[in-house]
């Protein structure tokens, strides 16, 4: 989001990306990778760079809102995938903080 913010200047405020987001009812086949300094947990790979890919020109800043909201519900998932395969648990729940919660709740 920070990205989005700072270097592209879709959004003003991180506050603006869920409503943005919201504003389209799929990604349009975006996908992007926020590798800015690799991969990390599960991947661990210090070579990734970012991507986004999939991008048409009916592809507008919404897209990639919502495409980075996207980018990170995948990470999400991999990490609690890695946790379950590693462990044999699978979670019931779970608890998070930091700057994404404060932009979605």
């Amino acid at each position: 989001m920070q990205w989005l913010r700072d270097n592209l200047g879709i959004i003003k405020d991180a506050s603006e990306i869920e409503p943005l987001a919201g504003s389209v009812a799929d990604s349009g086949g975006i996908y992007f990778v926020p590798a800015f300094s690799g991969l990390f947990a599960p991947h661990w790979r210090a070579d990734a760079r970012g991507c986004v890919v999939g991008m048409t020109r009916y592809t507008n800043r919404a897209h990639l809102a919502r495409a980075a909201l996207e980018a990170t519900a995948f990470q999400t998932r991999d990490v609690l995938e890695a946790m379950r395969l590693d462990s044999g648990v699978a979670l019931k729940s779970l608890r998070v903080d930091g700057g994404c919660v404060r932009i979605i709740c």
